[in-house]
């Protein structure tokens, strides 16, 4: 393109879990900045980013630590809740939602030093063993990373207070700015899929949604209504999945939408972080997804 493209529309970001130790401010400035390498790469250094605002709803779980930092996907070492004791509801989703992601029989109550590590004290025996097999199934590292994403699932799923508040906080965004596209990533597309079944979302067409979690039936079965996907028409949505990811396995969402319809791109994020957001927002496809809905908006 030899003139500057002039950005319609507004993007409202729907960040997913691991940050305590960022900001509204911080997290658009870093979505925003993702976003512009990919419409770049695809459509040339004058290529316009839609204005884009992400608000930040992690201190309802708990008050954000004092400092800065850049924290876009699971890894954070200040996850809210990653070290609180889990009761027996808490223990029966964690254990179900593993069970699901890492099929098969348990390994033995030992734990390989290549995998855990010293057992954790605050998680029952069983959902250790569950990440075991987790790790065994996705690689070193796999049980831990979406150990964080189903408890603050859970959190969100059943604590319908803070349920409540994180739906207010999104909502009220996409009010003030009107926005008509979403991006949601990881619990984020929990979160947004939520209210769209809620009817809490009535202006937004487009959906993009990254790294989710939506594939896990467990997940599902924690929202309102039946456990499988509905697209309401006549909304727009693109689901980005890659390979490696931790929280999707690799895997899309069409096969667990049973009315409506989705967009499933197979993406490569590498192999150090690829659930991570910036990674997925940097992407050709998704730049392409931005740049039409945003402009038909």
């Amino acid at each position: 393109m030899n003139e500057t493209t002039e950005a319609a529309g507004h993007i409202v970001g729907v960040h997913g879990i691991g940050q305590g130790r960022t900001n509204e401010v911080r997290l658009a400035y870093d979505w925003g900045n993702a976003l512009q390498r990919g419409l770049t790469r695809k459509y040339g250094p004058h290529t316009a980013v839609p204005g884009l605002t992400v608000p930040h709803y992690t201190g309802l779980y708990r008050p954000a630590p004092v400092g800065g930092g850049r924290h876009l996907g699971p890894g954070d070492a200040d996850m809210p809740d990653a070290d609180e004791p889990m009761d027996a509801d808490e223990e029966d989703f964690v254990s179900r939602a593993l069970a699901a992601y890492a099929p098969g029989p348990l390994p033995e109550a030992s734990r390989s030093p290549g995998t855990l590590g010293a057992p954790l004290p605050y998680l029952p025996d069983a959902v250790t063993r569950r990440l075991a097999a987790a790790d065994a199934r996705h690689g070193r590292g796999a049980g831990a990373k979406v150990l964080v994403l189903v408890r603050q699932a859970y959190r969100y799923l059943h604590d319908e207070e803070l349920g409540r508040r994180i739906r207010e906080v999104i909502r009220a965004e996409i009010e003030r700015s009107r926005a008509r596209v979403l991006i949601a990533h990881s619990l984020g597309s929990v979160i947004a899929y939520d209210m769209l079944r809620r009817g809490e979302l009535r202006d937004p067409d487009t959906l993009i949604t990254c790294g989710s979690p939506l594939g896990w039936l467990t997940v599902r079965r924690g929202l309102p209504g039946e456990a499988h996907l509905s697209v309401p028409e006549p909304l727009h949505w693109h689901n980005l999945h890659a390979d490696g990811d931790a929280v999707t396995a690799g895997a899309g969402l069409a096969h667990v939408v049973t009315s409506g319809s989705l967009l499933d791109t197979r993406v490569s994020n590498g192999i150090a972080a690829p659930h991570d957001a910036v990674r997925y927002l940097s992407q050709a496809a998704l730049a392409d997804t931005v740049l039409a809905r945003t402009a038909a908006s």
